[in-house]
């Protein structure tokens, strides 16, 4: 297996986007922290409080605050804050497994030209990690097979089925190589479905999506979740994902595909 690329975990920043008083905030830090190869870490708010100050404090990390906040404000100002060549946006009530640097540094050098590199996943409910892997994530790693073949991940139409049937790649774990980001990373038009519109988007880039099929990342599930929250607000959701799935397929196709897509809703 040829090696393309020579990033090291040094190459790497996490940026942990939290907001207000996260009570698990201070065990995603750790599971940071704890990596087997250490990236850089900061921590991005635009709610700046006591309780963030003093675990950053505690751990001896830079806050960065936006001062001029909202959901695609904060995620845009995190990706600037990075200086290194990968960068991730960390979510403050996620898990990493203690090899997620060591595995994703992996397979971003051994991938031609790599766009974003993200990984399996499985979930917890009411702190407990799942003991098998849900009926969502068993469908996305169904859209996921592509993604197995590096060949055609390479390619533009391999990323675009990857994405054609809906978004199977999980946010919180997703590295993004930061030259090839677009200048505006998520838009407000999509604040319901930013993250696959912005793979959307890069789909059409020259590159690579690295796909490192271990689990590696520990999803909590809860009615904080964002997904939930924008679920339980209103159509938003469903217009935006409407509108992606119409890049792909004919109108009628979309509607036909949006019946049985927004079933899904149900397991947030």
């Amino acid at each position: 297996m040829k090696k393309w690329n020579d990033y090291t975990s040094r190459d790497l920043t996490f940026v942990v986007c939290t907001y207000k008083e996260c009570p698990y905030l201070e065990e995603s830090i750790l599971s940071l922290i704890n990596q087997t190869e250490q990236a850089k870490i900061l921590i991005s708010t635009s709610t700046p409080n006591d309780y963030v100050q003093r675990i950053a404090d505690r751990y001896g990390i830079e806050v960065r605050v936006n001062p001029n906040g909202g959901q695609i404000k904060d995620y845009n100002f995190a990706m600037k804050q990075a200086d290194t060549k990968l960068v991730m946006l960390a979510h403050q009530d996620e898990i990493l497994r203690d090899t997620f640097v060591a595995e994703t540094i992996k397979g971003l050098n051994y991938s031609k030209d790599p766009i974003i590199s993200f990984t399996d996943y499985i979930e917890m409910h009411n702190d407990v990690v799942d003991e098998k892997q849900s009926k969502m994530i068993k469908i996305k790693k169904l859209l996921l097979i592509p993604a197995k073949w590096k060949w055609l991940a390479g390619t533009k139409f391999g990323k675009r089925l990857i994405l054609c049937m809906g978004d199977p790649i999980t946010h919180p774990s997703v590295v993004c190589v930061a030259k090839k980001m677009p200048k505006t990373v998520f838009r407000e038009e999509y604040k319901a479905a930013m993250d696959w519109d912005l793979w959307e988007r890069l789909s059409k880039r020259k590159g690579s999506f690295v796909y490192i099929n271990k689990i590696l990342l520990q999803h909590r599930m809860n009615d904080d979740n964002q997904s939930a929250v924008l679920i339980k607000g209103g159509n938003e959701r469903y217009n935006n994902e409407f509108s992606i799935f119409r890049r792909f397929w004919p109108k009628p196709i979309v509607k036909l595909i949006m019946k049985f897509y927004s079933r899904a809703y149900s397991y947030y």
